[in-house]
């Protein structure tokens, strides 16, 4: 892969540490800010309504802006909000100031995407998605558990001023290293606002949040889930996520692959894999070698969902546009949102932290269906007598 798609992919890794950290600190963020642990939820909730909301906004905005000054821009917005985050004791700013960063995130993801899926040829575009989010996966087993560690040995503000360095640093590798002819982008790529009329488009949409949002229902309290269910220590949980983040980079790297083979076959592979997954963990979350297969299990079904998905969106939209590639990344975002809320409204009817993943499966099967009837009905449409148009590799 060539040197820039590897630059977005550590300021990814950047964004990714960002978004996810506060997972597994959620006990000491609750204690400190003297919350419950599902209002204290709200710092990964309000950081996904800022991606799912704010991020298609951003590029919207910023369409015509050349693409190199805008990504390294956006990163240095994100270590703006990340500083703030880190110097408030208020849930409301804390809050506010991770909408902000997720914003920043949405953005950066819907330009990173298309700069990457630009610089290769059609048939492995998947893939170059799939480095980009690379990034992303690999702050989970390499960002997120030392932003723990830290966080655990310095108060929770301290994995945010390693995340604002971690930004620093993804900035400056892509003023360094992306092409100044990443300009604005083009009338041909500017197609976003026109294909948004397509209902099958925004079917897709829905069915990455659904999809997605049934391993947030679980994951954003997988903390207390596994000192309260299976049992291990406070300290335990952030070697146990190791296990969740390997799932993640072998997930996202296997759904790259097949995806440039087939994304619809993949899509449902992967979404069955992680609704039996889900229904496996409330069953046996318990046990504790079964729990740590799981993890791996649904960290790669988890995040290898994230190519196939983000590239089914482009081929239904059938062009390469910022927009529609931020929408798609605001999905995945609004998935962790509906997931996080859902599951802090479990948490409020019930103390049986079980119920979390019956109600994760529910969600992610949920979006399986829609995405099989989405498929079904685009497959229909594009086959019909007299289209002519050719379904590649869905």
């Amino acid at each position: 892969m060539p040197l820039p798609i590897l630059a977005l992919a550590l300021t990814a890794f950047a964004l990714g540490t960002a978004e996810l950290v506060p997972n597994g600190l959620l006990p000491l963020i609750s204690d400190d800010l003297g919350v419950s642990v599902s209002r204290a939820g709200w710092v990964t909730t309000s950081f996904a309504l800022g991606a799912m909301i704010g991020g298609p906004l951003v590029v919207a905005a910023t369409l015509r802006l050349p693409r190199k000054p805008l990504v390294t821009g956006l990163a240095l917005m994100f270590l703006i909000a990340n500083a703030i985050t880190a110097l408030t004791g208020s849930l409301l700013v804390v809050s506010l100031s991770r909408a902000l960063a997720g914003a920043m995130l949405g953005g950066f993801l819907g330009v990173a995407i298309t700069i990457a899926g630009g610089m290769v040829a059609p048939t492995r575009r998947a893939m170059a998605i799939a480095v980009v989010f690379t990034g992303f996966t690999v702050s989970n087993v390499i960002g997120v558990p030392i932003g723990n560690i830290v966080g655990r040995a310095a108060g929770w503000e301290s994995a945010f001023w390693v995340v604002s360095g971690l930004a620093a640093i993804g900035a400056l590798a892509m003023w360094l290293l992306l092409p100044s002819t990443q300009g604005a982008a083009t009338d041909g790529e500017d197609r976003g606002f026109t294909v948004l009329r397509s209902g099958a488009l925004w079917a897709a949409f829905l069915a990455i949040a659904l999809s997605y949002g049934g391993l947030f229902v679980v994951y954003t309290y997988i903390a207390p889930y596994l000192t309260t269910v299976t049992g291990v220590s406070a300290g335990s949980v952030t070697w146990l996520l190791l296990l969740f983040g390997a799932g993640l980079i072998a997930g996202n790297v296997l759904g790259g692959r097949y995806a440039d083979r087939s994304v619809s076959r993949t899509v449902i592979v992967i979404l069955g894999v992680l609704v039996v997954g889900l229904l496996a963990l409330w069953a046996l979350g318990s046990v504790l070698p079964a729990v740590l297969v799981l993890l791996v299990l649904l960290g790669g079904a988890g995040f290898g969902m994230v190519p196939p998905l983000q590239s089914y969106v482009l081929h239904i939209a059938g062009t390469a546009s910022a927009l529609v590639s931020a929408l798609a990344a605001a999905s995945f975002n609004g998935g962790v949102a509906l997931g996080s809320a859902v599951g802090g409204l479990v948490l409020n009817h019930s103390t049986h932290y079980p119920v979390l993943a019956l109600a994760g499966a529910s969600m992610t099967l949920l979006g399986l269906i829609v995405f099989l009837l989405t498929h079904h009905r685009h497959q229909a449409r594009r086959t019909a007598p007299g289209d002519h148009a050719v379904v590649q590799h869905a």
